[in-house]
């Protein structure tokens, strides 16, 4: 009776708990996966537009990680693995490129273009500001604004007559 239920309980616990033999690795295989992972998400899908190999459920991304889990248990470094596929497909492989040379000229320039149009712009306003000047608006002797306003009233009344 009592191995019945030893052996119920342990059936019930494997059908509950399937991946507990997954949990239960040794603590060097962790290490590895959870290297491996940091590589995932650091390395670019060739195919897939905008996802990493973490991410693309492709066959080449399929077989991109098993590379970097072999290249891991080689005995190989972080910085050796992304260097081998930076090698085979370049620098766009990666999602965050290196910031020299090129590339540093790429993440600086369009702040140092964002700088130079704020400066023009502030500029020309300036410029274009001195340059209106308040321009006297010449008076009216009293017999041309009497002629105006007999004008006025002439054509009001032609107006009002109209209708």
């Amino acid at each position: 009776m009592k191995c019945k239920s030893i052996v119920v309980g342990l059936t019930l616990l494997i059908l509950l708990f399937p991946d507990l033999a997954v949990i239960a690795q040794n603590p060097e295989e962790e290490a590895l996966q959870k290297t491996a992972r940091e590589l995932y998400a650091r390395i670019m899908c060739p195919i897939c537009a905008g996802q990493t190999i973490a991410q693309s459920n492709s066959g080449t991304s399929v077989q991109m990680r098993d590379l970097v889990l072999k290249k891991l248990r080689q005995g190989e470094t972080k910085e050796e693995i992304l260097q081998y596929f930076v090698s085979r497909y370049g620098e766009r492989i990666m999602t965050k490129p290196n910031k020299k040379g090129l590339n540093l000229m790429l993440w600086v320039l369009p702040f140092v273009f964002m700088a130079l149009a704020a400066i023009v712009i502030y500029l020309l306003i300036r410029r274009w500001s001195t340059r209106v000047q308040a321009q006297t608006v010449p008076r009216f002797e009293e017999a041309q604004l009497a002629e105006y306003k007999e004008r006025l009233e002439k054509e009001l009344k032609e107006f009002d007559e109209g209708f």
